[in-house]
């Protein structure tokens, strides 16, 4: 690592160093004052990788920007024009996108309207040293100091009340790069934690996936919590606090969901819960394959694994309002699947998730109970209802079944009982199993719409849906084996629709 208390930055990857070259370039031939800011610079002299740059720019950001991407071969868009403000994508190249603003009065004060003195750091690079491959460090926060100590530090109590996107970054820095937060920070994080609520969704969701995407969540939601913020930015999870749940609960609502995304974190082998025996985390099944299937991203954009998180925080966000007392005294939350799963979509819809997440993280919701609904009795679930709920939850099937895991894990706490747990994972491998082999078992369906159109004379409609489905299930669960039973499956199904009219 860097000596970070020397003011100087030496940059030792060749296609970084000639892409500032180009930048020097570019900045001197139309005679402007250029800067690399911010993350570069923190991340390159902690030894991190740095696959973004941000410059600043004292003159016409826009024209600068226009001829630094034709310079490149890249592609140039206005991220905000009024204030000077863009963006290149580039590909192939040591960097995936720079970032160019324009800035007003001297470098200094560019730097000390900034979030955090660690990102307050600036180089000059049309008077950098690039011939010996050494940046001069402008640092007038003490920046240096803190990436020393990797503390995060505030430049100004207004640094939040200026942009209160900032709240939600600070947790998300200092948990990417292991820094504390100092307590200073701390209170002004907490003051203003309010603000958050005011962010547009599409910031506040950039970072929400970056934080459910680290090693490790479970501390960073706590710790949001302490801070006031997970509510600010979830509002609907206020009203979870404090609500008493059955006596096997551990905790309230609030506090069972937000464990249960540190259990998740534990089932799939990335934190620690204190509450269970080695041997627990042992029995449930956990391969290459599973953690394939989180790594991978709904449509290119969050990866399962986030949302999956994001789903177990939010699981039982509609308990309050559906909360009842039986006529045992028992309490009850009726329903409470179905109206936390509109909740959700409304939150997500908000929070500006694509619709392909929405629908994952709402159908795991809504089926969060099933995987141990299935099972009339000791014999275990039927294909049928294993088709059923794979049907339902879709691309969230296995996501559903971990989820449930982290619930039981999350309800019960120290007062677990393992051979339930073991009961639990029991059910949760036979739908792994039988989702194999149901899969394996329909790799094309026996009939189709047309075939029904050709032989029945049935019009496409409800009825030829309902027909097509249950032969599918049928198929699925071993009950029609070829083509000639699902003919006479689906000549017993018109009959009785038929019959029914």
């Amino acid at each position: 690592m860097t000596n970070l208390t020397h003011q100087l930055l030496i940059i030792n990857d060749p296609g970084q160093l000639e892409l500032i070259r180009v930048v020097s370039r570019v900045a001197a031939s139309q005679n402007v004052t250029v800067a690399i800011v911010g993350g570069f610079i923190r991340d390159s002299l902690l030894g991190c990788p740095a696959r973004d740059l941000d410059l600043a720019v004292k003159g016409d950001a826009k024209l600068f920007a226009g001829e630094l991407a034709a310079q490149l071969g890249a592609t140039v868009f206005a991220l905000d024009p009024d204030a000077g403000m863009y963006r290149l994508t580039l590909q192939d190249r040591v960097f995936d996108q720079i970032d160019v603003g324009a800035y007003a009065g001297t470098l200094t004060d560019d730097l000390l309207r900034r979030d955090f003195t660690a990102d307050a750091l600036a180089v000059p690079v049309n008077t950098a040293k690039l011939a010996n491959n050494q940046l001069t460090v402008l640092d007038p926060t003490g920046g240096l100091g803190d990436l020393a100590k990797r503390e995060l530090r505030a430049v100004a109590p207004g640094v939040f009340e200026s942009d209160p996107a900032r709240l939600l970054r600070s947790i998300r820095l200092a948990a990417e790069s292991g820094f504390k937060i100092v307590p200073a920070t701390e209170q002004l994080i907490a003051e203003n934690a309010h603000l958050a609520s005011e962010v547009a969704g599409e910031r506040t969701r950039e970072d929400l996936v970056k934080l459910f995407s680290l090693p490790s969540a479970g501390p960073v939601i706590e710790y949001l919590d302490r801070l006031g913020l997970l509510t600010a930015i979830f509002p609907e999870l206020e009203p979870s606090r404090g609500v008493d749940q059955p006596i096997e609960h551990n905790w309230d609502v609030l506090g069972h969901q937000i464990r249960t995304v540190a259990a998740l974190d534990w089932v799939l082998r990335r934190g620690d819960w204190l509450y269970a025996p080695a041997e627990a985390q042992a029995i449930i099944p956990f391969d290459d394959d599973v953690a394939a299937y989180f790594a991978a991203s709904i449509n290119g954009g969050a990866s399962r694994l986030a949302l999956t998180r994001l789903g177990a925080l939010i699981h039982d966000i509609a308990k309050p309002e559906t909360k009842t007392l039986a006529p045992s005294g028992r309490v009850r939350f009726y329903g409470h699947a179905d109206r936390g799963a509109e909740t959700a979509a409304g939150m997500l819809t908000r929070l500006r998730f694509s619709q392909k997440e929405i629908k994952f993280v709402t159908a795991m919701i809504e089926a969060h109970m099933r995987p141990t609904q299935m099972s009339p009795d000791s014999s275990g679930p039927t294909p049928k209802a294993v088709y059923r709920f794979l049907r339902d939850t879709g691309e969230a099937a296995t996501a559903t079944l971990y989820l449930s895991l982290a619930d039981h894990l999350a309800a019960r706490g120290p007062t677990l009982v393992l051979d339930n747990f073991r009961e639990h994972v029991t059910i949760v491998a036979y739908v792994l199993a039988e989702r194999t082999r149901q899969r394996e078992k329909t790799p094309k369906r026996l009939i189709d719409g047309n075939e029904l159109q050709l032989r029945f004379n049935l019009k496409p409609g409800p009825d030829m849906g309902r027909i097509l489905e249950t032969v599918a299930e049928a198929q699925a669960t071993g009950e029609v084996n070829n083509k000639e039973e699902a003919l006479a499956l689906t000549r017993r199904l018109i009959e009785e629709y038929r019959r029914a009219q």
